[in-house]
C-alpha cells in the first residue's frame, strides 16, 4: 500500500483553506499542511478594518472554530517562505529548513504595493492589506494626528474612515479626477467625494505625490503635491495605490510569472511546474474579456481554491469566472455591482472608451446620496452600479442571465431591495432615463 500523499499549502486564507476542505473532503488518509507567516488561524481579511476600530477582535473574524484543524487533521508550519526548490519539491524556509511536499497550492495572496516616492522609507508610512500591517498603523495612530491617505480605491477609503473614527485629522490624496474610477464613473464617484466631505475628510482630486516631506529627526512632516497644491501636513502616511501578488520568492524558481509577479495558470489552474497549483489574488487567470490578471475578491479566491483541489485529485476541472459582482461601503455608503459596468478607466489606469453598443439608464435619488445604474446592450441589461442603498446581488445576477429588458427591471426592481426597516423603497423618478 502506498503511503498517503502529502498536500502542501502556502497560504492559510480563503483560498488556502477552501482548498484545505475541499481535499480532506475526498482523501482522508492525506498529509496536509498549511503554511502562513501571518497569523496561524484562518481568518476574514475583509474584516480588518473592524478589528482596528475596535468593533470586533481578531478572533470574531475566524469563520471556523480552532479546532477545526485537529479534526480535519490539517498540520500547520509558521514561517515566512524564502524560496520553492521545485527539482527538490520542498518549500524553503527563512532559517534553512525545508517542508517537503507531493503536491503543492500557492496561495500566497497579494501585499501592497511599495510607496515609490522620494521620502517614504522610515517611520510613520504604513500600509493596509496584512495584519502585521494593521498591527504597526495600530500602534502609529493616534488621536490628533494629521494623517494622509494616498490612493483612490476601497483600500484608501477603508483606512480613511477607520483613521476619521480614531479622531485623526485625514486627508485622501486621489490621483485620478475622480474617486475609484476602475468601478464608479464620474457621477458615482461624485456622490462619494460628497459623502467623504460631509463626513470631515479632505479629499483632494487629481493631487500627484511628489515627495513624502521629513523633519531633521526622520519623522513624517508632510506630503508634497505636484504643481501648485504644495505640502499637505501629515503626522504619518498610508500607501493605497494598489497590491501586487506575494511572489517575490519566486523569482528563480523556474515558475512562469507574469510581469506584474502573478503566477500563470492554466485553466486547471496548474502551474508551469509539475504538481504545484495557483489560486487566488497570485494567480494570473483568463477573464471573461480575454485578458490575464488576478482576481483579488474574497468569493473567487473561495472558488479557485476549491477548484484547485479538485484539479490537485485529478479531476478535468475548467475554471471559467461567472458573472461579476461585489459589494463594498464608503463609510456608510452601501455599494453593489452586478455584471458588466464599464467605466473611464481599466485595471491598469488607463482610459476605456465606452462600447458603441452600449446604453445606461441613470438616476441620482433627489434629496439622498444614492443612484441606480443599468447597463444595456442589444435591448437586455448587462449590468448594475447601486450606490446609496443595500441590494441583493442574486436577483440581479438572474435577470443578466435571463436577458431581461430594461422596462422588465425597472418594474421589478424593488424586489431586489433588501427589506430593512424604513428604508425608502425603490421608484423612478422624473430626472430618470437611458443616455
Amino acid at each position: 500500500m502506498s503511503a498517503p500523499l502529502h498536500y502542501v499549502i502556502l497560504g492559510n486564507g480563503v483560498a488556502g483553506m477552501e482548498a484545505a476542505l475541499a481535499l480532506r473532503a475526498r482523501d482522508g488518509q492525506a498529509r496536509i499542511t498549511l503554511v502562513s507567516v501571518e497569523h496561524e488561524n484562518f481568518f476574514s481579511r475583509p474584516a480588518l478594518m473592524y478589528v482596528f476600530a475596535g468593533q470586533v477582535t481578531l478572533r470574531d473574524t475566524e469563520p471556523y472554530d480552532r479546532g477545526l484543524y485537529e479534526r480535519m487533521g490539517f498540520a500547520r508550519r509558521r514561517g515566512r517562505v524564502e524560496a520553492l526548490d521545485t527539482g527538490g519539491r520542498a518549500l524553503v524556509f527563512d532559517d534553512g529548513s525545508r517542508l517537503g511536499y507531493d503536491r503543492l497550492l500557492l496561495a500566497a495572496g497579494s501585499v501592497a504595493r511599495r510607496a515609490p516616492w522620494p521620502g517614504a522609507e522610515g517611520p510613520g508610512l504604513h500600509y493596509f492589506v496584512t495584519l502585521q500591517d494593521l498591527e504597526r498603523l495600530d500602534r502609529g495612530a493616534k488621536r490628533r494626528m494629521r494623517a494622509v491617505v494616498v490612493g483612490g480605491g476601497l483600500i484608501g477609503v477603508e483606512v480613511a474612515e477607520i483613521l476619521h473614527a480614531r479622531g485623526l485629522h485625514v486627508s485622501f490624496v486621489i490621483r485620478e479626477s475622480w474617486y475609484f474610477p476602475v468601478a464608479l464613473d464620474a457621477r458615482e464617484a461624485g456622490l462619494v467625494a460628497e459623502h467623504l466631505r460631509v463626513h470631515g475628510i479632505d479629499v483632494r482630486l487629481g493631487a500627484t505625490v511628489d515627495e513624502v516631506v521629513r523633519a531633521a529627526d526622520g519623522r513624517i512632516r508632510g506630503v508634497r503635491l505636484a504643481g501648485e497644491a504644495g505640502e499637505v501636513p501629515a503626522d504619518l502616511v498610508v500607501c493605497a495605490i494598489g497590491v501586487v501578488p506575494n511572489t517575490g520568492f519566486l523569482v528563480g524558481s523556474g515558475l512562469t510569472l507574469a510581469k506584474s509577479g502573478a503566477i500563470e495558470t492554466n485553466e486547471a489552474l496548474r502551474t508551469s511546474t509539475p504538481d504545484v497549483w495557483a489560486a487566488g489574488d497570485c494567480a494570473n487567470v483568463t477573464w471573461l474579456d480575454g485578458s490575464r490578471r488576478p482576481e483579488q475578491l474574497w468569493y473567487t479566491a473561495r472558488d479557485q481554491g476549491r477548484l484547485a483541489a479538485r484539479s490537485m485529485l485529478g479531476d478535468g476541472v475548467s475554471y471559467r469566472r461567472g458573472t461579476w459582482y461585489n459589494s463594498a461601503k464608503f463609510f456608510d455608503l452601501e455599494y453593489t455591482t452586478v455584471g458588466f459596468v464599464p467605466v473611464g478607466l481599466d485595471g491598469e489606469g488607463q482610459p476605456r472608451p465606452r462600447p458603441a453598443d452600449d446604453e445606461e439608464w441613470f438616476q441620482r435619488v433627489p434629496g439622498r446620496t444614492e443612484s441606480q445604474r443599468i447597463v444595456v446592450n442589444g435591448g437586455r441589461v448587462v449590468g448594475f452600479n447601486m450606490l446609496g442603498s443595500r441590494w441583493n446581488h442574486e436577483p440581479l445576477l438572474q435577470w443578466i442571465h435571463e436577458r431581461r429588458s430594461v422596462d422588465w427591471v425597472l418594474e421589478h426592481l424593488g424586489e431586489a431591495q433588501f427589506d430593512e426597516e424604513f428604508s425608502p423603497r425603490f421608484r423612478v423618478y422624473a430626472e430618470a432615463g437611458v443616455i
